[in-house]
């Protein structure tokens, strides 16, 4: 299993932003892990986002292929409804695991969003869609009207969710915690993946999402002194700042020099976070 979970950013104009982050790790049981397994995926053309939990074989797969697709233009249209969009993944999706044989299907989950519109225009949107040997079915998401977490699955569910609440807490009785920013979010879920809680859920953060405009984001992660990208360590490159980077804290970071960037936000842990 992993950890899955996707969560929203909201400011005074509301949602700015939609993230699913994951961890890296792929299990056989508790004792044989392999911790560079792909667990997200984001459309370099479009503000399109998948990430998955479960049997990994076949979701590994077809959500590869779809993200293909979909930068070609050859699956969704910007035209398309938010109902369109997730019957036409959802369908895409069933109709590639009925030419697998079933014994080899297994289960799984996935989380998709999306944007639709443009900057002030846009809206934000996201689905669960659950995957049986027998079917596949998807359900909208309701986002919040506050940042924070809107779904979460996978092994690591439970200390997920404890350690996010240790990190939002409960602001109007607390005023010394920052309460639901995308930074605690994030924050809580890299601290529940150190604690290893979760023996299935294990190596580098991984992290897309969606701004008000423009395509997906794939971003790098800064880890443990380390950089990594869809859970592989990204030792050099001469183009290393072409992507966006984050550490721990949520914090915009350099790839070279993998410190906090001079103009980017600081996000200083603004009281201890004990573990539960």
């Amino acid at each position: 299993m992993t950890t899955l979970f996707s969560w929203t950013g909201i400011d005074t104009h509301g949602p700015a932003s939609i993230y699913i982050a994951s961890d890296s790790r792929i299990s056989w049981g508790k004792n044989v892990t392999w911790d560079v397994g792909r667990k997200l995926f984001a459309s370099r053309n479009f503000p399109e986002v998948f990430g998955y939990c479960g049997s990994v074989s076949f979701p590994i797969q077809i959500l590869g292929q779809l993200i293909e697709h979909i930068d070609d233009g050859l699956l969704l249209c910007e035209s398309d409804s938010i109902e369109i969009k997730i019957e036409k993944t959802r369908c895409e999706i069933e109709r590639n695991l009925s030419l697998m044989p079933k014994a080899h299907r297994g289960t799984c989950q996935i989380l998709y969003a999306t944007r639709l519109g443009n900057r002030m225009r846009s809206s934000f949107h996201a689905a669960r869609i659950e995957v049986t040997p027998d079917r596949v079915t998807a359900d909208k998401i309701e986002l919040p009207e506050r940042s924070g977490l809107i779904a979460s699955a996978g092994s690591g569910k439970t200390s997920l969710n404890t350690w996010y609440e240790q990190w939002v807490g409960n602001p109007s009785q607390d005023p010394h915690q920052s309460g639901r920013t995308s930074r605690n979010v994030f924050s809580a879920f890299c601290d529940s993946l150190e604690s290893k809680q979760d023996p299935y859920s294990g190596g580098a953060p991984q992290l897309v999402g969606i701004y008000r405009e423009g395509p997906a984001k794939n971003f790098g992660i800064i880890h443990r002194g380390h950089r990594y990208l869809n859970g592989i360590e990204v030792v050099a490159s001469k183009v290393l700042n072409s992507i966006e980077w984050r550490n721990e804290l949520f914090e915009r970071c350099c790839g070279e020099s993998m410190g906090i960037l001079k103009k980017a936000q600081r996000q200083p842990k603004l009281r201890e976070i004990k573990a539960p």
